[in-house]
Formats: structure tokens, sequence, C-alpha cells
């Protein structure tokens, strides 16, 4: 029997016909994910050796969350038992409740919403899981064919196909299916560049990917100038992303806020102040066809919805799950899958490689080191970035090493802050206005 069957049997006896009134659910909520996975991987130059062979490997696991009769609640993950055991899931049961809590405000369950039609599957992804393969398999004989002389190089490929189950107490019961493809490489452990979404990467996709990757690598080859007092940071579309994870998702989730452990107040978002740019805008887009991001309802029976963080430079909402909606008094908003599904946009943005040309005196920050030790709240750092690339009268001419010291907030709140579009990201380049030394 499936585990999201099971489940459903164990939590309707819990409700309905309990073993006794201690264990006694008076609401629940489920998401069971089934999936199918076939994987491959490269390790210096060499395809399927034991530490990347092929493998296929297929699970399913859940989450749970309780409200038992007497107020209290529990939370658990959940995989399909190898017992047969009838008394399993009992004696399951009677554990989750020694671990339950008080939580009035999350014992909320809400009741059924219409759900959008959203794209997220791909049903060639689902004819690789099936047999397939052999795209796979070839793209992985491209790179090594096409590998710079004297690089070493490592890679993955990823398919991946499933159904996704939610299942609540108050009659929410959906089930659909989504595929997820990611790939991604690296020269020398130096440069590198990746590939997540629901679809298959197309061929000019991985060909402009490809391309981009080994002119970087080939600029990192040559030493550049120094960098100047007033050279000009421009952030690669993974380093912004980098840059929201750790300064903008904290201070945006609902709780933090509410807590008043974010950068932003309640009252700030109430009041709509002004925090960024005036050009620019964040938001939250569940809607785009096959995008990592992108879902039909949420692991709490919420439909997706697109929901704007700030407009315009003024705050308008943090995001909301259902604890959070019903503390701050709004109905819950959309999600971001953590960095996927949040979209920052500025109203003059232009192509890269047109802002490119304009650039006198600049460098290219593709990682940095320590990020993760940055405060969120304050948005301040100090980060140092070797390998970043120079760029002189329009071109980029060879590698630097820096040190940045900031304050993202502040960044994103400057006049100078310009956004520019990536053709193969959805993060973009940030041009930004900030410390930056030799290191």
């Amino acid at each position: 029997m499936k585990l999201v069957a099971q489940l459903e049997d164990l939590l309707y006896k819990a409700q309905r016909a309990p073993k006794s009134e201690e264990l006694k659910l008076s609401a629940w909520r489920i998401v069971v994910h089934e999936s199918e996975v076939v994987a491959l991987g490269i390790k210096d130059n060499s395809p399927g050796s034991v530490y990347t062979p092929p493998s296929y490997r297929q699970g399913e696991s859940g989450d749970v969350f309780l409200v038992w009769s007497d107020g209290t609640c529990s939370q658990t993950m959940v995989q399909l038992p190898f017992s047969s055991d009838p008394d399993y899931w009992p004696r399951a049961l009677e554990q989750w409740k020694q671990a339950s809590y008080a939580d009035p405000d999350a014992i909320h369950i809400p009741a059924p919403e219409s759900l959008p039609l959203v794209a997220v599957e791909d049903r060639s992804i689902k004819s690789i899981i099936t047999g397939d393969d052999k795209i796979l398999f070839d793209q992985a004989d491209r790179w090594l064919k096409d590998i710079p002389k004297n690089v070493k190089m490592q890679g993955s490929i990823q398919a991946a196909w499933g159904y996704r189950h939610v299942r609540t107490s108050t009659g929410l019961a959906v089930t659909y299916q989504q595929s997820q493809f990611a790939s991604g490489f690296s020269f020398d452990s130096l440069i590198g560049a990746g590939f997540a979404k629901r679809r298959l990467i197309r061929p000019e996709e991985q060909e402009k990917l490809w391309l981009q990757t080994v002119n970087q690598y080939e600029w990192m080859q040559k030493d550049a100038s120094p960098v100047g007092a007033n050279t000009q940071v421009i952030l690669a579309p993974g380093m912004t992303e980098d840059m929201v994870r750790q300064f903008i998702l904290p201070n945006f989730s609902g709780d933090r806020v509410i807590e008043g452990q974010g950068a932003f107040s309640k009252e700030s978002f109430l009041n709509n102040k002004p925090v960024f740019n005036e050009q620019l805008s964040l938001m939250i887009d569940p809607f785009r066809p096959l995008e990592l991001g992108s879902y039909l309802v949420t692991p709490e029976g919420i439909p997706a919805s697109r929901t704007v963080l700030v407009q315009d430079g003024q705050l308008k909402t943090p995001y909301l799950r259902v604890k959070d909606a019903v503390r701050w008094g709004a109905k819950p908003t959309g999600l971001p899958q953590g960095t996927a599904g949040l979209y920052i946009k500025h109203k003059s943005e232009a192509p890269w490689l047109e802002l490119l040309q304009g650039i006198e005196d600049g460098v290219l920050i593709l990682s940095v080191l320590g990020l993760h030790t940055q405060d969120s709240v304050s948005g301040s750092y100090s980060l140092s970035a070797p390998h970043s690339l120079r760029i002189l009268k329009g071109r980029i001419v060879g590698k630097t090493d820096v040190k940045l010291s900031g304050n993202f907030l502040a960044d994103l709140a400057a006049a100078t802050t310009k956004t520019a579009l990536s053709e193969l990201d959805n993060y973009p380049y940030l041009m930004i206005r900030t410390g930056v030394q030799n290191l």
C-alpha cells in the first residue's frame, strides 16, 4: 500500500474511531512525495567511476502535521516503512503524541479552495525515468569531448519524476505529477555553471552555458590590473541569488517579522515603508511554467498565488505561512521554494551584454568566501572574492582577487543600483557601488 494511503487510513481512524481519547485527532494535514530519480556523474574527467556511478532510486516520504483533541499539535517526517507490522503506525501515533506541544496559532487547517493550473511536469523527463535515458549519457559524452585542454572537470546530471499528494482533514485531496532536471559542471573546481528547472535543458541553452563557462575559465588564466576605489562591482546572477538567500529571504519571513527578529518591522510593512530603490520590485511567482519554484499548492494546502513583497521600492508584505497569517491578521501568501520562485525586477533593466559594453572600470563577482557567516539582519558584509573577472572599457580582460565591504540592504536602496538581464538565469546581474579593494 502506498505511503499516502497508509497515512490517510491511520489519521482517519484516529479522528473518527481512536484507540483512546488521548490519541484522538481533531485535524491533520499530510504531504507525501513519490519520486524516481536517475543520475550520473563525472569526476576528474572520468564518467561512471566508483565515485559517480549511474544510479536509479525511488522512494516515498512525507510530512505530517497533527492537531490533537486537547488542542496540542505534533509535526514529523515519515518514510514508507520496510516492515509490514500492523502495529507500526499505531506505535508511531503514540510516539507522535508523546512529542506534542502547544501552539494555538498553528492549529488552523484551511478549507479547500480551487487550485490554479500551473505547468510543473515535463513528459520528456518521465520518458528518461522509464528507460529512454540516452539523452543523459549523450550530454555527458559531449561535455567530455569539449573539455578545454588540461582541465579537470566535475559534472552531474539528474532527472526526477514523481507524484505530490496533499491531504487535509478539511477535505483537500489533490495529487499531481511533477518533474525536475538539474545539471552542472565545473573546471578545476574554479569555474562552474548549472541548470535547474522542471524541464530538460534545451540544446541552445546548454551550448550557451558551456561557452560562457569556457570563456570565463580562459579569462581566469590571465592576470588583470588591480581595481580602484571607483571600480563598479557587478554580481553575477548566481552571486545575486546567494546574496538574496543570505540577506533577503530571512528578512521577509513572516515569523521573523512578527517576532521582531528581522530587518523590517511589521509597522514598516503596514505603512509601505520605502526600503529599496524605487525602480526595484520583489515578488514570489509560482505560476511561471516549469520553473523550479512553481507549484499548485503549498504543503499547508494553500493554492499558489503571486505575491508582491516589494513594489517600486516600498514594502508590501512578508511571505506568510498559515500560522504567520493567523498572527498577522491576513491571508496566507505565496511561498518561495528556497530562492526559487522569487524574482527581482528593475524598471529599466537591459540585457547583460548591452550593459557590459558601457562599463569602463568594473569587476564581475562570481563567488565569495564566508557569505554564510554574515549577519542577515544588519545586511552588512565583508567578503573575499578571489577569482573575480576584471572589466575594462566594456570587455572582460582577466582575473583579479578582491575584497568587498558594504551593506546589501543599502545596496538595494541606492539610486545607482541597476540590474542586467541574463539569458540563462532567473536572477539578474546586479550592478552596485560598494567598497572594493585588492586582496
